[in-house]
């Protein structure tokens, strides 16, 4: 940093009354000259030094982003009452993404998105969410809209839209059966069947379509009451076609690792099924365990043999032999490329969405500072879903005369001390599940699926 900005002066504004004096910074040490007023105490100097000089730095500014995520937490209310989630444990009332933000201030941004993920309350029952995702659909169709449902109210006519968009859709189902839907999920009667009709609905359509590369993936939430149902899940999805499942470890449940025996079974089904079918489906999960010794099980798994795993587990085997996801992901680019639609990588099919990795020179680190928005509708923002929502700040105090200025917006900062910090390896303030983190066991997915990347 050089000299001249080092030695700039700024003020330091008190809350209260503005009678703060100048601070001068001098190399890197502080200077504070106080006439007789002495209410300094408690701010934090040198925090605001370095937001200072993070601000004056050029090198970490952006354009508006070419390729951005866009994930919307499109409306709050959701109708389902999964035991397990934390949004709805913690929510207070509905709200709804204004629609003078969705069909005014986010307009310059549609044409620099690649990718948009409306997430966080069930958007598939708002009217307003269906208006909204037909109108990015008509006026912007190279965008890809990745849903995430619990397809309660997946209706023929999102379907139908879905099929349009080519949309990757994930149906949160975490059940297989209406038993254990009433015992892990929700004690409603028929909720796991009409989700289960509502599936095999967008499936039949989709091949009447010549679509079914899109098929949807499905997830589950394990913990105590459902882990042993990883194999029988999993058989579900493959009896439908599906070739992509995630499972995701409730970590309030599991945090004490109280059902260590059934966590432990749980989760060596999911390694000795996902070696066995390898390169025929995409088996994904994600836990926060740092614990757990997840080398060791790896080295375990790897010892038995193909014959082994084919043995005991003959019905996956079978369900998966003709199976192969990399031709299912070129077909998918394929399709996409037919339909104009904006590039989708190998990478981004089988990694979470709001997880992205870049090349910045020569270290791997995470792209969401520099390519995510993730908007609520109190107009709370962070950079992805596994960051709590930290902000001083919110969309609101960027809207100017009735616009906002978003290369203003991507260079706050908020935006730029991220950027600061994921180049220095500090994710600070990302939560502890993130696979950005040293602390979560993760697989290169690079590696094991060769392709467009």
């Amino acid at each position: 940093m050089s000299e001249k900005l080092l030695e700039k002066v700024f003020s330091i504004k008190n809350d209260k009354d503005g009678k703060h004096k100048v601070v001068r910074v001098l190399g890197t040490k502080l200077k504070v000259k106080k006439t007789g007023f002495n209410k300094l105490k408690g701010l934090n100097l040198k925090e605001k030094i370095s937001d200072f000089l993070i601000m004056h730095d050029k090198s970490l500014d952006v354009g508006i982003p070419d390729d951005l995520t866009l994930q919307l937490s499109f409306n709050s209310d959701c109708n389902c009452r999964c035991k397990f989630c934390f949004e709805f444990a913690t929510r207070q009332e509905a709200e709804i993404i204004p629609e003078k933000w969705l069909y005014d201030y986010l307009v310059p941004l549609y044409a620099k998105t690649s990718n948009l993920v409306p997430t966080y309350g069930e958007i598939t029952f708002r009217k307003e969410g269906y208006d909204y995702i037909s109108y990015i659909n008509k006026n912007y169709p190279a965008i890809n809209i990745l849903l995430e449902s619990n397809g309660i109210s997946f209706s023929r006519k999102w379907a139908e839209l879905a099929c349009e968009n080519l949309m990757r859709v994930n149906f949160s189902v975490n059940a297989v059966s209406e038993e254990y839907f009433k015992k892990t999920v929700w004690e409603k009667d028929g909720v796991f069947t009409l989700v289960q009709n509502n599936i095999k609905q967008y499936l039949e359509l989709l091949k009447e379509k010549d679509l079914f590369a899109f098929k949807p993936s499905i997830s589950c939430v394990l913990n105590s009451s459902n882990y042993e149902t990883v194999e029988d899940f999993i058989k579900m999805a493959l009896g439908m076609g599906l070739q992509q499942i995630t499972f995701f470890f409730d970590n309030l449940l599991n945090a004490n690792l109280q059902d260590k025996e059934g966590f432990l079974g749980a989760i060596t089904t999911i390694a000795e099924i996902e070696k066995l079918t390898k390169g025929r489906i995409m088996l994904y999960y994600t836990m926060f365990l740092p614990e757990f010794d997840f080398d060791s099980l790896k080295k375990e798994i790897e010892q038995k043999s193909m014959d082994e795993l084919k043995s005991k587990y003959p019905e996956i085997d079978k369900l998966s032999e003709n199976m192969s996801i990399e031709k299912l992901f070129e077909e998918r680019k394929q399709l996409r490329a037919k339909h104009n639609k904006k590039h989708y990588s190998y990478y981004e099919e089988v990694t979470s969405v709001t997880y992205h990795q870049m090349d910045y020179k020569g270290r791997i680190i995470c792209e969401n500072p520099w390519k995510h928005l993730r908007l609520r509708p109190n107009g709370d923002f962070e950079v992805c879903c596994l960051r709590g929502y930290n902000n001083n700040v919110k969309l609101t105090d960027f809207i100017k005369n009735d616009s906002i200025d978003w290369k203003k917006f991507f260079n706050s900062l908020v935006y730029k001390k991220l950027r600061k910090n994921f180049i220095n390896g500090n994710y600070h303030g990302c939560m502890n599940c993130c696979p950005a983190r040293e602390s979560v066991p993760t697989k290169d997915f690079s590696e094991q699926y060769k392709g467009d990347f």
